[in-house]
């Protein structure tokens, strides 16, 4: 990580700095006081976990200021929720959507749909609510800003112009679904991307499934695969009765199915069943859990990984308005794994077939496949103006063609309203305005967001 701004030494200057120009205000707080509150606050969210499990996960958040942003999403929604903000082209009830609640640069990445294609879309749903679009853009816009700052090398000015180049391509996607369904058949694949994108897309086509079996399991003297966590530490063995309680919901989880796969006994068989290790950040130390299932023959090498996870209250129900808490709790049955899949299939396009929900010792699971051509961009390489801008623009694109999905498109119960024409509306004639607005989310918070990580740092990383 570069650090651009201080050195550890120089945090009482950082605090000061930060008091004297009204960022901690956010909390609202002085400076010193908001040290005090984001330790406080990253206390309490992570009070569950082991010690292990908390060590692991700050050790995770200390690479750098996207990393802490990672693994710090109830802060923003602490102090954004609600934000009065959103009133100048939003919130209202016409300009709420599906969110992916967790808006950054690492939670898209690249998978096969059900149509066999790979393709790079939003993949990560569990922070999932219906709230104002402006949520979600604001979030990505300032991961874009702490990618420059940890990579290092970029200007002020760089960092304006990519949160506009993001923006505005946000805002011409909204345009150019309007008063169409281009939205419902739109895919972003290696023939229609480019940059850095169109290259991971092609090294994604040339992974098997075969490749990622191996990676997770092994045959044993029958040759059946089985789950193995000797050759792979991110997996751990489960007792017999975890296993037992899983494999007893397979047929309710198959239930829960509504894409083009239906469940049979034969297909979804459990061969195997072992815990999730290290993964995420923000939901690291989530129970998890891979399960092996038979797939479509009694082959080995067409075997399927399905992806169990816990699911809780999302973050933005911290500071959420009481209508968006109902209208989400209404569309998922207050069922936070359903919330998970149902805003899964509104975001997406052709989306997994294997997406449903089971419930295990009343515990709330989402169900869904793990990808053989899974991958996602390492921000890491945006090194360059050039790199991070043209990232930046499908960013936008992608995350507007995913909203313009979600609205009565997907489920006019849900979403009662042509989203793309209420954002285009407030926005028609003002995209100067509203890149300007995003601009004066983005880089301030951006700059609230490294003051926060110094204050973790110096108190509770490890």
């Amino acid at each position: 990580m570069a650090l651009p701004r201080a050195s550890f030494s120089d945090l009482g200057w950082i605090l000061a700095a930060f008091g004297a120009i009204g960022l901690a205000s956010l909390a609202p707080l002085g400076a010193a006081d908001r040290t005090a509150y984001v330790v406080a606050e990253l206390n309490a969210k992570n009070a569950a976990l082991t010690s292990a499990l908390r060590t692991e996960k700050y050790t995770l958040m200390e690479a750098g200021f996207f990393a802490f942003y990672r693994g710090s999403n109830h802060l923003y929604w602490k102090d954004y929720g609600t934000s009065s903000q959103l009133s100048t082209y939003g919130n209202v009830a016409a300009t709420r959507i599906w969110l992916q609640g967790d808006m950054h640069a690492s939670n898209f990445g690249s998978f096969t749909n059900d149509q066999n294609k790979v393709v790079y879309d939003a993949n990560d749903f569990d922070e999932a609510v219906l709230g104002d679009y402006q949520l979600d853009v604001w979030r990505a816009a300032v991961s874009l800003v702490l990618i420059m700052r940890d990579n290092g090398g970029f200007s002020a000015t760089d960092e304006n112009n990519v949160v506009d180049s993001f923006t505005e391509w946000y805002l011409d996607t909204v345009e150019a679904r309007r008063g169409n369904s281009s939205e419902t058949t739109a895919t972003y694949t290696k023939s229609n991307t480019y940059g850095q994108l169109d290259d991971l897309l092609i090294s994604a086509e040339g992974k098997t499934r075969k490749q990622m079996l191996d990676k997770w399991t092994s045959k044993n003297g029958s040759g059946i695969r089985y789950l193995n966590p000797a050759i792979n530490s991110d997996l751990a063995a489960v007792s017999g009765a975890v296993a037992s309680a899983i494999t007893a919901q397979i047929a309710s989880y198959g239930a829960t199915l509504s894409g083009g796969i239906s469940y049979s006994a034969s297909k979804f068989a459990v061969k195997s069943v072992a815990q999730r290790l290290h993964a995420g950040v923000g939901s690291l130390g989530t129970t998890r859990y891979y399960v092996l299932i038979e797939g479509p023959t009694t082959g080995q090498d067409d075997d399927v990984i399905l992806d169990v996870k816990a699911q809780s209250a999302p973050s933005a129900y911290l500071n959420l308005s009481a209508s968006s808490v109902t209208a989400t709790n209404t569309a998922a049955g207050s069922n936070h794994a359903k919330r998970v899949v149902t805003a899964a299939k509104a975001l997406g396009n052709y989306v997994d077939d294997y997406l449903g929900w089971m419930t295990v010792s009343g515990q709330a699971y989402s169900v869904k496949e793990r990808s053989p051509t899974k991958d996602d961009i390492d921000t890491t390489t945006l090194t360059t103006f050039d790199k991070v801008t043209k990232m930046a623009e499908q960013w936008g694109a992608i995350l507007a063609t995913a909203h313009c999905r979600a609205d009565l498109d997907a489920n006019a119960t849900n979403v009662p309203y042509d989203f793309d024409q209420q954002v285009y509306n407030r926005i028609n004639g003002n995209h100067d305005a509203f890149r300007s607005k995003v601009r004066s989310i983005a880089i301030p918070y951006a700059d609230q967001v490294e003051y926060d990580f110094w204050s973790f740092y110096v108190n509770l990383a490890p």
